[in-house]
Order: structure tokens, then sequence, then C-alpha cells
């Protein structure tokens, strides 16, 4: 038998628990070597070499653009990126499917349909807001991701999408009635985008053997990064603004919701860690509104209320952690 990398990590840390002793950590050693594999070391550096060189040559593109823009003749640029965008589909026919040379050209592929874009937006002058060229965006290289099924064009996709919504948001106005600091969205805009996360926390929860060629969990947990954050926000404005106390509201009930599902159905260490700072930080701001003067005993009652709880929260996932094994990083 061979140990999985996820299986090898596993060991490792009952070992550091205290869970193994000696004599069975040399018996799982004695049934398959601890160390990765020359195999697994290729793998995993033609891997990044692949999605680096497709990541380099789309910003090369783009770059070659932005520099030579008034030398080169409107039907060249056009060639040059259609040429980008058609090496990296022929690359990706002539390959292995499903392996890492077949997701690298699709990631390539992906970024190539952007530079593509926003040329023609740039040469034409279409008109079109920024947000719609981002959605248009999305759309289209919305099959190469799902052919990819790599995390890597995944993570492009979802970044275009929550660009694309909070341009859309920045257009129609729900943008800026609120905003105190630049950046600063409405409790709407916030919503929007927890919602659009949710949608594809969702996705990937029930949909990931389909959505991704390997197990893992990162675009879950990126997805819920952006699904906590706005509602965060919301919350800690609903302790200072009465337009943001529903925030409060959406935000316990998606904490609740999350802890149910992480803790206890599907066991994830790192999305809980988000949910629990993140509630932290928003009963932090509860606790100064409370206090209303900020004077120097308010601080240091806010500083050990931090410390305490944030080593509690410590303590408390890294038991988790520890029971886990391979902290939740299961699919």
């Amino acid at each position: 038998m061979t140990w999985s990398f996820a299986q090898r990590a596993q060991i490792f840390r009952l070992a550091e628990a205290g869970g193994l002793t000696r004599a069975q950590l040399a018996r799982a050693a004695a049934c398959s070597p601890l160390q990765p594999a020359p195999g697994e070391w290729r793998q995993m550096l033609d891997r990044l070499l692949a999605f680096g060189a497709a990541l380099l040559l789309g910003a090369g593109v783009v770059f070659f653009f932005a520099w030579n823009w008034d030398a080169l003749h409107r039907f060249a640029k056009f060639g040059l990126a259609a040429a980008a965008l058609l090496a990296c589909g022929l690359t990706a026919l002539w390959v292995a499917p499903r392996g890492i040379a077949f997701r690298a050209a699709l990631f390539g592929a992906c970024i190539a349909t952007g530079a593509l874009l926003a040329l023609i937006g740039q040469t034409y002058q279409t008109g079109a807001d920024v947000w719609e060229l981002f959605a248009a965006w999305a759309a289209l290289m919305l099959p190469f991701a799902l052919l990819s099924r790599s995390a890597a064009s995944w993570t492009l996709w979802l970044a275009v999408a929550n660009m694309a919504l909070l341009r859309a948001l920045s257009q129609t106005g729900l943008m800026g009635a609120w905003a105190y600091i630049d950046g600063l969205l409405g409790l709407n805009s916030l919503l929007l985008v927890a919602g659009l996360n949710l949608a594809v926390l969702l996705a990937f929860e029930c949909l990931s053997r389909w959505l991704l060629a390997d197990a893992q969990r990162w675009m879950a947990r990126l997805a819920a990064l952006g699904v906590v954050a706005p509602l965060c926000a919301a919350a800690v404005l609903g302790w200072f603004e009465d337009d943001f106390r529903s925030g409060l509201m959406a935000f316990a009930l998606a904490a609740l919701a999350g802890g149910a599902v992480y803790g206890l159905w599907r066991r994830d260490v790192a999305i809980l860690a988000l949910l629990v700072y993140a509630a932290i930080a928003v009963l932090t701001a509860g606790l100064l509104h409370l206090l209303d003067d900020f004077d120097f005993l308010a601080l240091n009652v806010l500083g050990l209320f931090v410390i305490l709880a944030s080593g509690a929260a410590g303590w408390g996932l890294m038991r988790l952690h520890r029971e886990d094994g391979d902290g939740g990083g299961g699919a």
C-alpha cells in the first residue's frame, strides 16, 4: 500500500499530539514510506510550473498590449489575442484530458478570454460599463472552468464574478448611499455579495466531485470567506447605524447555521475558525458601542475581551483540529 498525502499528514499530526507511539509510527512507516516519493514531487512541480506558466503567459499577453498599444494595428492586436486563446484551446485538445497540462491550458484560456474582451471594449469603445465586461468574462470562461475542474480556474471565475457584481452595484446606486469610507458598501450590496458567494459555496459543497478534479476544500473555504466577510462588515456597522440593524440578524443566522453545518455535519475547522473570529470582531464592536466613552478603562476592557475570546477560540479550534487529524480537509 502507499500512503496518500492526507494520510501522511494525519499520521504525523496524530504522532505530534501523542495519539501514536513510536512503535505504531514505525509500523506505519514499515507499511509504506512516510516521505513523499520522487513521483509525487514531480507531480507537484509539474502542477506548479504548468499553472505558473499559464499565468505568466496570460499576464505577458496583457502587458504586451499595454506597452505596444499605439504601435500595433487593431487587427494585429485582435490576431495576437485570438492566437493566444486558440493556442490554449488547441493545447487542451492535444494533451490528455483531465491532466495537469489540460487544466493549465484551460486556465490560460480563461485569462486570454478576459484579455480579448478588454481589447474589444478598448478598441471599439462599445460604451459598455466595466461590470458588463466582467460579467461577460465570467460567463465566457465558465465552460472552461467546468471542463478543467481546476481550483485555479474556479478561483479566477469567482473573483471575476464578484468584481462584476460589485461594479454593477456601484452603477445601480445601491453602493455608495452609505459610503462612509472608500470601498464601504451599503447593506443591500453586502447582502447581495454574500448571497452570490453563498450560492457558490452550496454548489461546491453539493457538486464538488463534478466541479473539481481533486478532492479538496479550498474553493468551499474561499466562497465561505466571501459570505462571512460582507456579513461581518454589515453586523459591525449594525451596532452603530440603524439602517444596518438587519445585518446583525443576518450575521447571527449565518454564524449559527454555519456553526451547525461545519461543526456537526461536515467538520471543517478552517471555516469554523472564520466564523468564530468574525463573531469575535462583531462582539468587540458591540462591546465598544456599549462602553460609549472610549477612555483608558474602555480600551483595556476591549483588549482583555479580545485576548480572552481569541485565546479560548484558538484553544477550542486546536482541539478540533487534533481530533480530526487532517484538519477537516476531507470532501
